[in-house]
């Protein structure tokens, strides 16, 4: 929790930036943009992926995560603070920042790699999950490398050399390999778990794992034509893996209303059409005048579109779960308190994710519309940043009062009699 309840604010900054500078849609280069966009892939994409990864892993693998309980403040430090002074220099140009964000945001990501690669080396025999986790995690590593080399540049360490073909791999294995790897390998699971759906065929899970990892290697590797053609495999690979779960969603035996699933609709229907549309553009198309508008158009529409969309649906659905869950265990040695339990709508009730639903759809359909909107364009932006801004807002709110609920409802113990009153960590 102490992961989740970090992340919306890093949301709310990435909002109030792109609402007083909505100019910095001109330009993917543009210093206040460089600073929203890691503050949104880092301070809050990461910072809720490592959180989930931390709890998730040992029911995807049955292997516990080593010194998770020791290591998680530490990691979770480490990215608040080198996640701030990394924006901050981004945003002032000042060298101080990146001195100390570069050795604070290496060290989270070791610390956390190296527990978690660890636990996924334990495994003996790995699932169709385990296996994407492992891709994911090697690609998290390949990124922070990356980063660490394109960081370099603004110390002015010239045997390094500023690389845009390396900016671009850096935002596609962050993107498409961590991100995506790992949503693919936690759906697996939690798909068919928590909506009585079909499971995933071995061919489909495995397969495209495989086939996406292969082809984002290949176009990180090479160049030209060979590159080309392994964006088109990759986007193929994304279509069928879209398809293919609103295909299972649909299948589902538990009908009733769930706003998890209609983030998972919405993400999926998102990353179909935004494989159309690159699709369209390598054919020749001209989807907008110009090709950098249509970059920053794939490029938010994958990471908040479908990376974001997926996170919003599962911290309503896995934050529920797992607190009662918590409050199960606490309860072992008093049945008795199992009886005052509040069940898991009552942690995080429906209409809170309802919500969550309409303000960031709202969000990502007004943003949507201002790379189409010409004149339009800045007004449309600052009614989305301010529908972002109330949804990350919205969701801290939910967060906290889920949070809160479960500290008042940990059963008191003679040796803790204070623990219903503490926060959860």
């Amino acid at each position: 929790m102490g992961f989740f309840l970090t992340a919306p604010w890093f949301g709310i900054l990435a909002a109030l930036l792109l609402l007083f500078n909505p100019e910095i849609m001109n330009s993917r280069w543009h210093p206040a943009m460089l600073a929203m966009v890691h503050l949104l892939t880092l301070g809050f994409g990461a910072m809720i992926m490592v959180g989930a990864m931390i709890q998730i892993l040992p029911v995807v693998s049955s292997q516990p995560v080593p010194a998770a309980a020791a290591l998680s403040p530490w990691i979770r430090a480490g990215l608040i603070s080198g996640t701030l002074c990394l924006a901050l220099g981004f945003l002032f140009m000042q060298k101080i920042s990146y001195y100390i964000a570069l050795p604070l945001l290496v060290g989270a990501f070791l610390l956390f790699l190296s527990a978690v690669g660890v636990a996924l080396v334990r495994v003996q025999k790995g699932s169709d999950s385990v296996f994407c986790l492992r891709l994911a995690a090697l690609c998290l590593l390949i990124t922070v490398v990356f980063g660490c080399l394109q960081l370099s540049t603004y110390l002015e360490l010239s045997w390094v050399g500023y690389s845009f073909e390396r900016t671009n791999n850096h935002v596609l294995l962050g993107l498409l390999g961590w991100g995506m790897l790992l949503i693919m390998g936690v759906s697996f699971q939690v798909i068919p778990m928590f909506h009585v759906a079909p499971a995933f065929p071995h061919w489909l899970s495995r397969g495209n794992s495989t086939f996406l990892a292969l082809a984002l290697m290949t176009s990180v590797i090479a160049s030209g034509s060979i590159a080309d053609s392994a964006l088109l495999v990759l986007t193929l690979t994304l279509s069928i893996y879209g398809a293919y779960s609103l295909y299972l969603i649909y299948r589902r035996k538990r009908k009733l209303v769930d706003y998890t699933i209609r983030f998972w609709q919405l993400a999926f229907t998102n990353l179909i059409l935004l494989c159309l549309l690159f699709f369209l553009h390598q054919m020749g198309f001209q989807i907008l005048n110009e090709v950098g508008q249509f970059h920053l158009l794939l490029g938010f529409g994958f990471g908040l579109g479908f990376v974001i969309s997926v996170m919003l649906g599962m911290l309503q659905k896995i934050t529920p779960f797992l607190m009662f869950l918590h409050l199960q265990r606490a309860c072992i040695h008093d049945p008795g308190a199992f009886m005052k339990l509040p069940n898991m709508k009552q942690l995080l009730p429906v209409s809170d994710s309802k919500w969550q639903f309409q303000l960031y759809s709202s969000a990502l359909v007004t943003l949507y519309l201002s790379f189409f909107g010409g004149e339009l364009q800045h007004p449309l932006l600052f009614v989305a940043a301010v529908l972002f801004l109330l949804s990350f807002t919205w969701l801290l709110k939910t967060l906290w009062q889920a949070n809160r609920r479960y500290s008042e409802s940990l059963p008191l113990t003679p040796d803790q009699p204070l623990a219903g009153k503490e926060t959860c960590e």
